[in-house]
């Protein structure tokens, strides 16, 4: 579509962030990454002090004028000790324009509840008073079936966690996943997409209102459909990047959209869209494809862990008006990409 804005690939297309083989907790995939950029100068001194690196990676991190920090999803081999495909949570440290600067050797957040024992995944990440909140898929084993939900933690620095439970209120009584909060309230509510695979309007993008994000949630329905690919036997949609605010009460939406052909293979692609709930119909506009998997680290995956042709983004910023995407591809490896701000322009004033 000609009104769609250009993304450029970053870093040549290659990989940010994969796999490293002596780490056996990310010794196989390394994708879905949340991110939150940082540019106050008294909280970068802050955070930097408390990460786990040298004193000459901190002074070097201190140059930047802002960071941005990757909560990516990782998961190993299983091991007889340990089944490390049971994702966790790592952490990397990026400047604005996203290079790699530094990386823990160590996860940041592990599936060690009952609520999150098979997984921690695919996390999204939003600042609420002085702490970031993750909205993370909690995959645990129960009877008859594993559950899928939705569950919170937070921290003041990436590296120290406090998980928060399992989100209150009824978003959890069926599997649901792709859990996002606005970065600014609306009405004076907090707000909430969220994605039910059960149910009524199921593989849609619902959202939902709480006082407070560690209260109850309560649903409010279906905020978009699926638009039916005729390519594809079946399409699917689910939040992306918690929406961005662009001014005058809108927000920008980055989401992803999935589809499957008779054959089984899936293609995931990204969708764009503007909404504002000032106004009765919520979504001002919306256009897709934005972006489908093209280069080798998008539509080749892990032979055992990764899915070939999917891109999935878990969080965006912006950075002198340019909007930065670190995005997943094919399940396997984190990538970079950008909507130069005159693109953006143009697609939301057109």
């Amino acid at each position: 579509m000609k009104d769609l804005p250009k993304i450029e690939r970053l870093n040549n297309g290659l990989p940010l962030v994969q796999r490293i083989a002596d780490h056996p907790w990310e010794n196989k995939v390394t994708f879905n990454p949340a991110c939150a950029f940082v540019s106050d100068a008294s909280e970068l001194s802050r955070i930097i002090s408390a990460l786990p690196f040298s004193l000459g990676i901190k002074k070097s991190l201190s140059t930047e004028s802002g960071l941005c920090f990757l909560l990516y999803r990782a998961q190993g081999k299983p091991s007889p000790e340990y089944d490390f495909s049971h994702s966790s949570v790592g952490l990397a440290v990026l400047n604005p324009q996203l290079k790699l600067l530094a990386r823990h050797t160590e996860p940041v957040l592990l599936p060690d509840q009952s609520y999150d024992n098979l997984g921690v995944e695919d996390g999204r990440i939003t600042k609420v008073g002085d702490r970031y909140v993750m909205v993370y898929t909690a995959y645990s084993s129960g009877t008859p079936e594993s559950k899928i939900r939705l569950a919170l933690a937070s921290t003041t620095d990436f590296v120290h966690w406090e998980k928060h439970g399992l989100l209150k209120g009824s978003l959890n009584e069926i599997h649901n996943k792709n859990g996002m909060i606005f970065e600014q309230t609306v009405g004076r509510k907090f707000v909430m997409l969220h994605r039910p695979m059960q149910g009524p309007h199921a593989m849609a993008i619902h959202w939902a209102e709480s006082d407070d994000v560690f209260e109850e949630w309560n649903d409010r329905g279906v905020l978009m459909e699926p638009i039916r690919n005729p390519a594809f036997t079946d399409t699917w949609i689910g939040g992306g990047a918690p929406p961005i605010s662009v001014g005058k009460d809108r927000f920008l939406m980055i989401y992803h959209i999935g589809n499957r052909k008779a054959s089984g293979d899936r293609e995931y692609d990204l969708g764009i869209a503007v909404a504002d709930f000032a106004s009765g119909k919520i979504i001002l506009r919306r256009a897709e494809p934005l972006l489908r998997p093209e280069t080798p680290a998008e539509t080749i995956p892990d032979a055992e862990l990764g899915v070939a042709n999917v891109l999935f983004v878990c969080g965006a910023y912006f950075f002198r008006e340019d909007l930065y995407l670190p995005y997943a591809g094919a399940d396997s490896v984190v990538l970079a990409g950008k909507i130069p701000k005159n693109e953006l322009r143009r697609y939301l004033e057109s």
